[in-house]
């Protein structure tokens, strides 16, 4: 890889209008500029033309809009266009924050042998502005086919590992990014960086909010990888390894957080020293406590929503 890696990021949409002129300033804002941003609208009939229109010239963007055969044809339209050494792909609702594709690269640097990188998210949701960590266990094959995510906004890879796997499936309509990781976790290695690469958004008109079709095609594709005779469902001991992990991954959130910044190790270096970010200490130690931490989701965050959507203005 060359030492200032080109970076690639595509975005696919259709009339996000409302949320896609943050997406650009999330990506206008890195503090790694060395970037494409390549943009596949589906023929919005909304201000996304409009918006894309005033941001040419402003950074590196390229965008095109016609009629598609959905959110992974897009995907894979911006693939085939992108000359990075890295790639990625953001949904025109999602958000990076200015550290991203600093600490990307700098993982990939490190660790050569990795052909896919990934970190840990916010959650936003935009009806109720709920926000959450959304932490990713280490990288773990087993466990990602039959119960695990890894956080789609803040995975990267190499050009080569795609060129060896190929693009994604456009047969599936919501999780061809879990079948990516799924069938790429068998030959190709990932590296899990702790920091906060990306902002979720969760709103009513996400693919997401499907609900039950997302989930029927999400067994139908970890069935693909499931051994001869053998049920979908999760793994009652990775799963376990899993909450044990996330009570022990916040408390060293926690103990990172009360050291002097110069003292702190590189994890989640972006985001505790971020001006605008605030998170009760307390309240994340006590939701690691079983059963009686539930009642803290999603009231550990304290920052203002609208730091998350303008950190990178």
């Amino acid at each position: 890889m060359l030492a200032t890696p080109l970076v690639s990021i595509v975005t696919p949409t259709l009339n996000q209008g409302r949320f896609i002129d943050a997406t650009i300033r999330s990506i206008r804002a890195q503090s790694y500029d060395r970037l494409e941003h390549i943009v596949v609208d589906g023929g919005s009939t909304d201000e996304t033309i409009d918006i894309l229109r005033r941001s040419e010239g402003t950074y590196p963007l390229r965008w095109l809009s016609e009629p598609d055969r959905g959110m992974y044809d897009a995907v894979n339209k911006g693939m085939a266009m992108a000359s990075g050494d890295i790639l990625a792909y953001l949904n025109s609702d999602d958000l990076y924050f200015p550290w991203t594709l600093e600490t990307v690269v700098d993982a990939f640097e490190r660790d050569r042998e990795a052909d896919f990188v990934f970190g840990d998210a916010i959650s936003l949701n935009d009806d109720s502005g709920r926000q959450d960590f959304y932490w990713t266990f280490p990288f773990d094959l087993s466990h990602l086919r039959t119960s695990g995510f890894l956080a789609q906004p803040a995975v990267f890879w190499r050009r080569s590992a795609y060129i060896s796997i190929g693009p994604f499936d456009e047969r599936l309509r919501y999780v061809a990014d879990c079948d990516y990781w799924m069938k790429a976790g068998a030959t190709h290695r990932f590296r899990k960086v702790d920091e906060f690469l990306a902002v979720e958004r969760d709103h009513s008109a996400t693919q997401r909010a499907a609900g039950s079709a997302v989930w029927d095609e999400l067994i139908a594709v970890r069935s693909r990888y499931l051994r001869a005779g053998a049920r979908p469902g999760p793994d009652r001991g990775s799963v376990f390894r899993e909450r044990i992990w996330r009570r022990l991954y916040a408390v060293s959130l926690v103990t990172q957080a009360t050291m002097p910044p110069r003292l702190r190790s590189s994890r989640w270096r972006g985001l505790l020293g971020a001006s605008g970010f605030r998170f009760s200490r307390l309240r994340l130690l006590l939701g690691t406590i079983p059963y009686f931490g539930r009642r803290f989701a999603g009231r550990v965050i304290q920052s203002d929503r609208a730091w998350l959507e303008n950190s990178a203005p």
